[in-house]
Order: C-alpha cells, then structure tokens, then sequence
C-alpha cells in the first residue's frame, strides 16, 4: 500500500511538472492537491471494500449455504432475517 500510495504521488507530480504553462496559469494549485487527495482516498476505500468488506461477504455466505444445506431450512432463514436486520 505504501509503495502504491508513494508511485502515484510521484506519478502525479511528474505529470503536473510537465504540464504546459497556459494550464497552469489558468487552474490554481489548490485544484490539482484536491484531486490528488480524492485519488488517495479513493485507494483507500477500494482497499478497505477489497481486504474486509468481501471476506467477510463470503464468509456470511458460506455460513448462509452451510446452515441451509446441511442443518435446518427453517434455522438458515431465520438467520438470514438475523444477517439483514443487523445490516
């Protein structure tokens, strides 16, 4: 994550050094740290959707399966009433 974080903060620096002078004559600086700072934010929610959101989906499926398959229909939608309620 930092080596990512560090790559786009270097990449966007390089891109903005190289920009032509009219761009940066008509946009103020504080437009272009804006856009880097949403960059940085969206990489970190994609991280947190990516490395806890969807384990813990699969996990919550798998139990859901399991229950119904394996154990009692009438047990695994209660908890699947359970598992909505608590969202």
């Amino acid at each position: 994550m930092e080596y990512l974080m560090r790559n786009l903060k270097e990449h966007a620096l390089r891109h903005v050094i190289t920009l032509l002078m009219d761009f940066h004559s008509n946009n103020s600086s504080g437009e272009i740290l804006e856009v880097m700072v949403l960059k940085k934010q969206y990489i970190h929610f994609a991280d947190s959707l990516i490395l806890n959101s969807i384990p813990s989906v699969i996990d919550i499926i798998t139990f859901i399966v399991y229950f119904l398959h394996f154990i009692n229909a009438y047990i695994g939608l209660i908890i699947i009433d359970v598992i909505i309620i608590y969202i």
